[in-house]
This record gives C-alpha cells, structure tokens and sequence, in this order.
C-alpha cells in the first residue's frame, strides 16, 4: 500500500531523491529549497525536518531510485 506526502504517492520501504522546502517564516532557511539524494520511505511516508528550526518542511519533488541501494 502506498502513502501519500505533500501530495507526492510514496511506496513502502523505498528510496528516493527528493526536492523539500522549509516553510516555516521564522526560520532562517525559509523559502529555501534543499536536494535530499537519498532518503528511505519507511513505512511509505518519508518526513524530513529542517536543521535549524526542527520544523518539517515540505516535499516539492521526488523521484524514485532506480535501482534501489543495496543494504547489507
């Protein structure tokens, strides 16, 4: 079963490239935009938080890995 953030559908233990974007004003990295290469999904729903604020911030693209990392 899929998993739906920030309207992007994410499958169950998988990687992607994502694109996220702190949207928090009172942040210093508002408005700014960050390239996570290789973030897991979990349980389908990845969340990523800002370093600075501890906000989450939202995903504005992403893309499956193809093919997907190996863990040993």
């Amino acid at each position: 079963m899929s998993a739906t953030a920030d309207g992007f559908t994410f499958d169950p233990f998988t990687y992607y490239d994502i694109t996220i974007r702190d949207d928090n004003s009172a942040c210093i990295n508002y408005g700014q935009t960050f390239d996570a290469p290789c973030v897991y999904s979990n349980a389908g729903v990845p969340r990523v938080q800002c370093g600075r604020c501890g906000k989450p911030m939202t995903i504005t693209a992403a893309t499956r890995l193809d093919p997907q990392p190996e863990m040993s």
